[in-house]
Formats: structure tokens, sequence, C-alpha cells
């Protein structure tokens, strides 16, 4: 068996599976069935009636895909769509595209990625201190208020099936900048609510566009860095996120403690415009090419003088990369962890408060520091554990196995955050401990969580890379309906049957991800396999009849 040694890896000279050669996966993501059938329009008005039946005969297939080999080339190496019909992974590794931009380019570019993912969570957690103050201004109680970080929570899964296709067609930038602006816009209006119903609608726009930032961050990962060097990266943007959870509940208890719940919208509008000025200044388009560039090309030969062409999609069809089991599998994993801090976080203040007898928001946000810092602290160590791993095994096997990466997750998952989370709902439930056992055990839920992370989404890229950022959207769609169900649910699960049985049924959430992270690393290979083959099955029966 071939063996590596550190620095090779390092230079991403790795031996690849064999099956991605021998058996390329079939999977168009939503972009590319917008610009196929767009092309295809554009082909069949100036095409001849023989030209038109052979684009029909063909419309399976990206048109594009049978032009020359460079430009298929070009399209691979921007968007990596359908890349294993004419490459392996180790030539992706081996990319020129990955070296288009300087190390410190690169750099700046994830920095500013990272600092966007602040945004969302930030604007999803702030406000949680001041649940009983935003209640009591609409006349309402704090499960109806709780009830719209579900809604929330919905617009979240949403987003990335809008918006990542959408950074597909149209370019990285231009949809950062168009998202940054529009979530200050909408953050201000949140701001300025005068009922309920307001209230409700611009938060939501606010996660819908906030929300992006996750998946677009994803996509400039994949753009600048080959597959072996995506999980510390990948952790740069994770930890943009977790400094708007660690931080952003104990700004909001601060500031409702003083002054008025809407300022913490009013900064946060502040916030958003931080991120968008520098963006339009330093963030490039890191695609080599755009899908939009494509069809501009093709509407060019009839119209030079075209500059821009609108191209609908169909955003739920992100869903359809839940059909390979693996990916289905891995968005279960990411429901445990999503739910589990869902409950987690959402009633701290309705279960540290009467615990400890806290009458001011200020001190109860303190608590939100505990998983925060866990989250900020996990994220960067959770990256390099990943990358670790998959060093090693490809040391012992000679080849890079995608599943080998989740086999990071089993301490966090298996034991740490389950246990942890257990002994924070029973000291809070018995009374036991004092407040260092739940600020303990809430840090190391944080630093758990997010040692998770990392693995589980370069795993949706990295075993799928043919169908680019489709399989990180639709691991972000699943796991923020299961943050709405959490949020919908928490509070009322603790007024019933307490907050320890409630972390208990946590606990058990979390074993039941476990369970599924030891199918992929056992059979995930094979599971892929078999998906593939079913799939050339179907081909083969399509073009048989």
């Amino acid at each position: 068996m071939t063996t590596h040694s550190l620095s090779s890896l390092e230079s991403d000279d790795i031996s690849h599976p064999n099956y991605h050669e021998a058996i390329p996966i079939e999977l168009s993501n939503v972009a590319d069935e917008a610009v196929s059938r767009q092309i295809s329009r554009i082909q069949s008005r100036r095409s001849s009636a023989s030209k038109i039946s052979e684009v029909s005969e063909e419309h399976s297939e990206p048109p594009y895909a049978s032009q020359s080999a460079q430009k298929s080339d070009d399209l691979e190496n921007a968007a990596g769509v359908d890349a294993a019909k004419t490459k392996t992974r180790e030539s992706i590794s081996n990319n020129a595209n990955f070296t288009r931009f300087s190390e410190s380019k690169k750099n700046l570019c994830v920095v500013i990625a990272a600092s966007s993912g602040f945004l969302s969570p930030l604007s999803g957690l702030a406000f949680l201190p001041a649940v009983p103050e935003i209640a009591a201004r609409f006349n309402t109680t704090g499960e109806v208020i709780n009830i719209s970080s579900a809604v929330y929570c919905i617009f979240m899964s949403l987003s990335p099936c809008i918006f990542s296709p959408i950074s597909d067609i149209y370019g990285r930038r231009i949809t950062f900048l168009v998202c940054a602006f529009l979530f200050s816009v909408c953050t201000i209006l949140v701001a300025v609510s005068v009922n309920l119903t307001m209230f409700y609608i611009f938060r939501s726009l606010t996660a819908l566009f906030g929300t992006s930032f996750f998946s677009i961050g994803g996509h400039i990962v994949g753009d600048l860095y080959p597959p072996v060097r995506r999980g510390t990266y990948m952790a740069w943007i994770i930890s943009g996120a977790q400094l708007g959870t660690a931080f952003g509940s104990v700004g909001g208890g601060i500031i409702v403690n003083y002054t008025s719940w809407r300022i913490i919208f009013w900064v946060l509008a502040g916030i958003g415009f931080g991120v968008f000025v520098p963006a339009f200044i330093f963030l490039p388009e890191t695609l080599a090419q755009t899908r939009h560039q494509l069809v501009l090309e093709e509407i060019h030969k009839d119209n030079p003088g075209k500059k821009f062409v609108w191209i609908p999609i169909n955003p739920f069809s992100v869903m359809g990369a839940l059909k390979y089991p693996n990916l289905a599998i891995d968005g279960y994993i990411t429901i445990t962890i999503l739910f589990t801090m869902y409950s987690l976080l959402t009633p701290i203040r309705y279960v540290v408060d009467p615990r400890f007898h806290l009458e001011k928001p200020i001190y109860s946000g303190l608590f939100y520091l505990a998983p925060g810092m866990g989250f900020l602290v996990g994220s960067f160590f959770g990256g390099k554990w990943a990358d670790s791993v998959v060093k090693k095994w490809i040391a012992k096997r000679g080849k890079r196995v995608p599943e080998d990466r989740i086999r990071q997750v089993i301490i966090p998952l298996g034991i740490v955050y389950p246990v942890s989370i257990l002994i924070y709902g029973w000291s809070i439930e018995k009374a036991k401990g004092g407040m260092a056992v739940p600020i303990i055990f809430m840090f190391l839920c944080g630093a758990a969580q997010v040692c998770i992370f990392p693995a589980i989404n370069v795993y949706c890229v990295d075993s799928m890379p043919q169908i680019g950022g489709l399989a990180i959207a639709s691991s972000y769609f699943t796991r923020y309906l299961a943050a709405a169900v959490a949020s919908a649910t928490c509070l009322r699960s603790v007024e019933r049957i307490g907050v320890g049985w409630t972390c208990t049924i946590s606990a058990f959430v979390l074993w039941s991800g476990l369970g599924c992270a030891l199918v992929l690393i056992y059979y995930g290979e094979s599971m892929r396999e078999k998906a593939v083959k079913k799939q050339e099955r179907k081909k083969s029966k399509t073009n048989s009849s």
C-alpha cells in the first residue's frame, strides 16, 4: 500500500478514491438546470428543425457540456459542475484556479466571508434576552415571540436554496453585496416595527438574507482551496458565526438592560453595513466563470450588445441532493446538533433566571457567553482536528476517502456533547452545584458542537464535488428546519416536563446522530457506489426508451 508523507499531503498530492474515476455521478444542480434550459431556449430559437431535435435529445445534459474541452474545463473549475465526467478528484486538487489569487488575497476573502457569517446568528440570538420586553411591547407572550425565532429558522433554511444557485449563476461577489445591503435595510425595518406582523415579516427577511453568507462562504472556500485544505478555512467561516453566537445575546442583554430593545436592531443594521463596505471594496469574484457569462456567450452570437439575462431557478431542487443516502444521513446529523443547540439557547432566560434568582436581563445575558466562547474555541480546534484525521487515514490507505473525516466527530458527538447537556440540565433541575456547573458544561456543549461542524460541512462538499454547493445548501436547509422545531417547542417542553428531561431528550437525539455517523464511516463509501449504479441504471432505461 502506498503511503504519503505529511509534506506531500500539504501539497495536495493525494490519491483519490477510484470509484470516482470509474463511475461518474450524474446530478445537475439548480444552476446547471436553469442554465441548461436557458441555453436550450436560445439555441432552439436559432436552430433548424434538425438542430432542435438534436438539442431535445441532449436536453438531459447541459448543452454547454458538449462544447469545446476548454469551455467544459472552465465551467468545472468555476463551480465543480459535472466534473467527474472528465476529471478525477486528483485533478480537482491540482486545479490551476486554486492559484489565481495570492495567499494573502485568499485569506482576505475568507476573512470577509467569515465576518458576514457573524450577521445571521447575531440577529437570531441578540434579541433573546429582550424577549419579555418585546412581548410586553406587542401585548403577547414570550412563547409567541419565540415562535418568531422558529419562523426565523425556517427562512434560514430557505436561504441557501435561493442564494446558493444564484451565486453560481451571477457570481459570489454580487450575491454577497446584495444580501449584505438588504439584510441591513430589513433590520432597520425590524427596529421601527409598529406591530407584531411587521416584526415577524422583517425578522424573517433578515434571516433570508443573513443566512445566505453561510453557503456563499462555503462556495468561496471551495473556489479558493483544494479539498485537503478546506477544513481549516471552513472553520474560519464557522468561527465568524460563532462570534455572533458568543457575543450576540450578551450584547442584547446589555442593551435591553439600559435602553430600548429597538437599539439592538439599529446596532445590527450598522454591523450589516460594516460588512457591506469592505466587501464592496476588497472582495473579488472568486468564480473563474459564472453561469451567467456562459449564457451571455450564447446570446452574443445573436445579440452582441446584450448585458444581462434573467435566468429563472427552482430553489427547491436543492432538496434533490437528499436522494443520495450519504447526504441525507449527514443532514440528519446536523439536525440533531441544531435541535440540541436551540433547545439549549432559546429558553436560557426562562430557565436560569428563576434558578439563580436573577432580576436583570444583563445577568442572564452573560450566561450566553459560556456556550458562545465554547463555539468560538471549538471552531478553530475542530477544523484542524478534522484535517489531521483525514491526513492520518490517507497515510494508512494511500488514498483519500471522504468518510474518514467523519471519524473525528465520534468523541464530541457521542460523549462530550450529550454528557455535558445532561449535566447542565439536571444541575438546573435539581438546583445543584451553583453557577459554576451550568457555565462549565454550557461551554463544553458549545465547544463539542463546533468541533463537529467543520467535518460534516466539508464532507457534504468533499463527498460529492460534482454537485458543488448543492450538497451544503441541502444540509443547511434540513438543519434549520430542526432549529425551527426546537425554537417553537423548547419552552413548552421545559414548562411541562422540566429542563432535566428536556435535556435528556436532546442527549438521546445526539446519540441517534452518532449512530448515523458510524453508518457513514463504515458504509458510506459503498452507499455512494450503490447510489451511483442506481443512477446509471435509470439513465440506461431512459436512453433505451
